[in-house]
């Protein structure tokens, strides 16, 4: 299941907001959620519009990544 990802206000980075969503509006979620980020370590808060769904890998996608380079 695909997840919901921000830019990281410090770095810039997507960043994971630990949760994942099949068939979810975004724009739904008009209040704030907040998370620990993974990269920063800071608290940040985020609405549907700051945030977008990851782009799920396709298969030929996911098996490159398992190979060894």
């Amino acid at each position: 299941m695909p997840r919901i990802i921000i830019s990281c206000p410090t770095t810039g980075e997507d960043v994971p907001t630990g949760h994942r969503t099949q068939d979810f509006e975004l724009a739904a979620v008009t209040e704030p959620r907040s998370f620990r980020c993974p990269v920063c370590h800071q608290v940040h808060a985020w609405c549907g519009g700051d945030a977008r769904i990851e782009h799920p890998l396709t298969p030929a996608e996911a098996s490159a990544s398992a190979l060894p380079n």
